[in-house]
């Protein structure tokens, strides 16, 4: 069994690699994506507790998510959706920061999204971002098969 536990390492980083990359790989066709005009429909501020160790700070200060809901017609039909079915909400530290954000999609505010043509609730609006935190763990979990496997080959 202590045999096959290098193999069996390698072969879960490198799954978890390729679909991790496969989700950054999805983003590039982004720009590729239909567009289509969406009414915002409601925003509101939601206060999440940010995770530190407890050495840091016993009682971490909150952080204040975005969130923005809004509906988007396609071919006839209306599909409801939000800034957190393509990309995560945007975190902010203070609250001021994130009702500013807000004042930019205030209730019947039109914009033009892209949407996912096979699955119109996904949509993307605001700014594009490379996701690097994902490309990283990507790049991690592909080093991670690849030094198991070498430790299977010069075993």
């Amino acid at each position: 069994m202590t045999a096959a536990l290098p193999w069996l390492v390698a072969l879960a980083a490198a799954l978890a690699s390729l679909f991790s990359a496969r989700a950054v790989w999805r983003r590039r066709d982004l720009n590729r994506w239909p567009i289509a005009e969406a009414v915002v429909t409601a925003s509101e501020i939601v206060t999440v507790r940010a995770r530190r160790a407890k050495r840091e700070h016993p009682e971490p200060p909150p952080c204040y998510q975005a969130r923005v809901a809004l509906v988007l017609r396609v071919a006839g039909r209306d599909y409801p959706t939000d800034n957190a079915r393509f990309d995560a909400p945007p975190l902010f530290r203070r609250r001021e920061q994130a009702e500013a954000y807000l004042a930019d999609y205030p209730e019947g505010r039109r914009l033009t999204v892209r949407y996912r043509p096979d699955d119109p609730r996904c949509a993307q609006f605001g700014e594009a971002h490379i996701p690097w935190r994902r490309l990283g763990l990507s790049g991690f979990l592909a080093l991670m098969a690849l030094v198991a496997l070498v430790f299977v080959l010069r075993g």
